[in-house]
C-alpha cells in the first residue's frame, strides 16, 4: 500500500537524517515510475545502501527490515506473474480474521438472501472497510448463503497495487472473487447473472469518515441502482455498525478533501492501534446487518425518472435498516446521515 511504502522508504533512509530521507524518497518514486527491471534493480540496491549506513545496530536492522520491503514491493510490481489462489490461506482468515476484533458478526435478513442475480451494497466504507472485509469478503457462512459473490474493489487498487493484486489473485476460488469496480468488469458479471458487492461510497465515503458518527456518501451514488435495473437484479442494503470506531481520523478541509477523492485519491489521515497505528482498534464491534432484498424491475434502458425513484426506493431501505437495527447493535442513539 503506498501507506507502508512511504513508511518503508523513510524508515530506510533515516539513518543519514533529512538528506537520507529525502534520497530515499527520491529512489522510491523513481522505482515506481520506471518500468525497467534493472533501473528499479540498481534504485532498490541505493536504498539498501542508505539503510546500511546506520550506526547502532539496531537501527540498522530496522532501516535494513525497511529496505527490504521497499524491495519486496518493487518486485510484485515488476512481475506480472500471478500469484494463484491460496485456499488455505484464504480459509485461516475465514476462519481468524473476526478474532482480531472484540466481535465480528454478520446480522440481518440472512435468510432471505438468494444466490444469483443479487447485489450487496455495503455502507459506510470507512477507513479500512472492517465490516465488508471481515464480515463480508472473508466470511465463509455469508459465502455459503450467497453463494458466488464478486467483491467489486477500486479498479487501481485491483490491477495496480500490488498487494491488493497479490490478494485478490490469492482470494479467487469457484464460489468468490475480487474483481475490479469498473464499468467493464460489472457489465461483464452481471451479465452472467453472477451476484455482486459494492461499496458505492468509494473513497468519498472514507473522506468522510469521522470516530463516533454514522455516515455513507450515496445520495449521488446511483451507477450502481441503474445496472441493478439493467439487468434485473435483487438489490440488499448492508449497513455496518461499528465502522466509525475502528478509527480516529484528520476531519478539516473536508470540502477540499471530498473534491479531491473525486478522482479516486483517498484523502484520509487515520490513526488506530497505540502499537501500530494503521491497524484499527481491537476493541471495536463490528456488527453488519443485511437489509431485506429489493426486487428489481428489469429494465434493459432504464430513464433519468426511473433510476430517481428506485434510488429513493433504496435509500429509504437503508434508513429503515439502520433504524430498525441501531438499538441491537449497541447504538440506540445513533442518526445516520447520508450525503
Amino acid at each position: 500500500s503506498p501507506a507502508l511504502l512511504l513508511a518503508a522508504l523513510v524508515r530506510a533512509g533515516l539513518p543519514l537524517g533529512l538528506p537520507g530521507v529525502l534520497a530515499s524518497l527520491a529512489a522510491g518514486l523513481g522505482i515506481f515510475m520506471n518500468d525497467s527491471a534493472k533501473v528499479r534493480g540498481a534504485l532498490c540496491l541505493c536504498v539498501v545502501a542508505l539503510a546500511s549506513r546506520a550506526k547502532a545496530k539496531a537501527s540498522k536492522v530496522r532501516s535494513l527490515l525497511a529496505s527490504g520491503v521497499v524491495a519486496i514491493m518493487a518486485w510484485m510490481v515488476t512481475t506480472g506473474r500471478e500469484v494463484g489462489p491460496m485456499p488455505r490461506l484464504c480459509d485461516f482468515l475465514c476462519d481468524r480474521a473476526k478474532d482480531y476484533y472484540a466481535q465480528a458478526e454478520m446480522r440481518g435478513a440472512l435468510d432471505d438472501i438468494r444466490p444469483n442475480k443479487t447485489f450487496f451494497a455495503f455502507h459506510p466504507h470507512g477507513c479500512l472497510s472492517a465490516g465488508w472485509t471481515v464480515n463480508g469478503t472473508f466470511n465463509s457462512d455469508f459465502t455459503r448463503r450467497a453463494g458466488r459473490v464478486n467483491w467489486l474493489i477500486d479498479p487501481g487498487l485491483r490491477h495496480k497495487n500490488p498487494l491488493f493484486r497479490m490478494v485478490s489473485e490469492a482470494y479467487r476460488r469457484e464460489d468468490r472473487a475480487i474483481e475490479g469496480g469498473d464499468k467493464r468488469s460489472m457489465t461483464r458479471l452481471m451479465e452472467r447473472g453472477e451476484s455482486c458487492a459494492l461499496i458505492p461510497g468509494g473513497f468519498q465515503d472514507a473522506v468522510a469518515f469521522q470516530y463516533g458518527k454514522e455516515c455513507a456518501v450515496v445520495r449521488k451514488r446511483k451507477g450502481f441502482v441503474k445496472y441493478c435495473l439493467q439487468y434485473g437484479y435483487r438489490l440488499h442494503p448492508v449497513y455496518t455498525f461499528g465502522e466509525s470506531s475502528t478509527y480516529y481520523t484528520f476531519t478539516g478541509l473536508r470540502s477540499l478533501r471530498m473534491k479531491i477523492s473525486e478522482s479516486n485519491i483517498p484523502m484520509v489521515c487515520f490513526f488506530g492501534w497505540a502499537l501500530c497505528p494503521i491497524l484499527p482498534f481491537t476493541g471495536s464491534k463490528i456488527l453488519t446487518y443485511v437489509g431485506s432484498g429489493i426486487d428489481l424491475p428489469h429494465i434493459p434502458e432504464p430513464t433519468a425518472a426511473e433510476v430517481d425513484h428506485w434510488h429513493g426506493v433504496y435509500l429509504e431501505a437503508l434508513q429503515r435498516l439502520f433504524k430498525e437495527k441501531k438499538a441491537e447493535a449497541g447504538c440506540p442513539d445513533a442518526e445516520l446521515e447520508l450525503l
